[in-house]
């Protein structure tokens, strides 16, 4: 199904699963390396639900048009688990709602796949980032390239609605050649939708604290330059910053960058909603023990002044035409407010208004885009 995000204000629905067999030395989202326990995990989606009802009233009369269950590694649960969440949330799902889930390569096989499919995911997100031995070796991966190749083909034998590919580029001691043959591999393996991106380091990671040699600065430049041009001639469009689709866009994550409505559920999930008049955010404690005694948070209100940065930093990441007044749909807050500094992006070449309803991020906007969003902060 096509959603006409110009029309309607969505909302989707992110659950995190916190626990993975290994913390990657250069993971800094909220993950622990707790490996497989059924008994917590039994309890952890009890809280869920728990956690859910909490939100129940806000929701009124909306309809869930994805569903994200991201980690972590949330192939480490049973999939009778997940089946169950997914049937416990139904009323609220939108028709043909998206069902994304993140796997591991080395936590599946065709069978565990197949039960993940008949518990109701109908997209899987395979955490690849690399079919090269030895760079999947230096980054502290659980899996080698024989696992993530037996994964995606077992995932594409499993039919999905879809399934993206994870990678990334610029991994210690990796050449321009080693990039490439990875975006090769992956686009014979017939996923319909890549995340590429740049490995970045985070302070409060292992990298962090022992950084590893990684390629050169115009490295990385030939590895982009490159590595789009192929993307591009192997039939992947480039719609967002790190999204490359052959067929459909992330419906989830695509409303998270048009700035759309998510509830997020589980610990140290965000989530963001939209009355009408305010914004309203909430995070939940980031500590799983913490999440398991249920506590879930508590709401706050998003400050107008902040609303504008917000909004961009989102909503730029998309390379499509941009409406002007999609901006009041998703803040309540009038177009003027932000019209000046987008005219004074247009004077620098880093955006261009194709007329006075549209406008859009430049090819050297999307180059410079730190510079862009530094202008819309309070």
């Amino acid at each position: 199904m096509i959603f006409d995000f110009l029309q309607d204000n969505y909302t989707g629905l992110y659950i995190h699963y916190p626990f993975c067999m290994h913390k990657c030395p250069y993971c800094d989202f909220n993950s622990y390396a707790k490996g497989i326990d059924e008994s917590r995990d039994e309890l952890y989606f009890l809280r869920l639900k728990e956690d859910f009802l909490f939100w129940k009233p806000k929701l009124k009369d909306r309809k869930f048009i994805s569903v994200f269950i991201g980690g972590g590694t949330p192939s480490l649960c049973k999939a009778e688990l997940i089946g169950n969440f997914i049937d416990f949330i139904a009323p609220y799902l939108s028709k043909d709602c998206e069902i994304t889930m993140e796997a591991n390569p080395g936590t599946v096989d065709i069978n565990k796949l197949k039960d993940f499919k008949t518990a109701g995911i109908n997209r899987l997100s395979l955490g690849v980032q690399s079919f090269d031995d030895a760079l999947l070796k230096r980054i502290g991966r659980i899996h080698d390239a024989a696992a993530a190749k037996k994964a995606c083909e077992d995932a594409d034998k499993c039919a999905f609605s879809a399934f993206n590919i994870d990678l990334m580029h610029g991994l210690p001691g990796q050449s321009l050649e080693a990039a490439l043959h990875d975006i090769k591999i992956a686009a014979a393996l017939n996923c319909s939708h890549l995340s590429w991106y740049e490995l970045t380091i985070e302070e409060d990671t292992y990298f962090g604290k022992h950084t590893p040699t990684l390629p050169s600065e115009d490295e990385l430049y030939a590895i982009e330059e490159k590595g789009f041009a192929l993307l591009k001639s192997l039939g992947f469009n480039r719609y967002e910053v790190s999204a490359f689709s052959r067929e459909k866009h992330c419906v989830h994550n695509e409303n998270y960058w048009r700035f759309g409505d998510y509830v997020g559920i589980g610990a140290g999930a965000h989530s963001k909603l939209f009355n009408g008049s305010t914004t309203i955010r909430r995070a939940c404690p980031a500590s799983p023990s913490d999440y398991l005694k249920g506590d879930f948070g508590k709401f706050y209100t998003v400050e107008d002044s902040d609303i504008p940065f917000e909004y961009m930093l989102n909503r730029l990441r998309l390379f499509n035409d941009i409406k002007t007044f999609e901006y009041k749909l998703h803040t309540g807050q009038d177009f003027s407010l932000v019209k000046g500094v987008l005219d004074k992006a247009a004077s620098l070449s880093l955006i261009e208004f194709k007329d006075d309803e549209t406008y859009c991020v430049t090819a050297y906007g999307r180059q410079m885009l730190n510079d862009i969003l530094e202008m819309f902060l309070p």
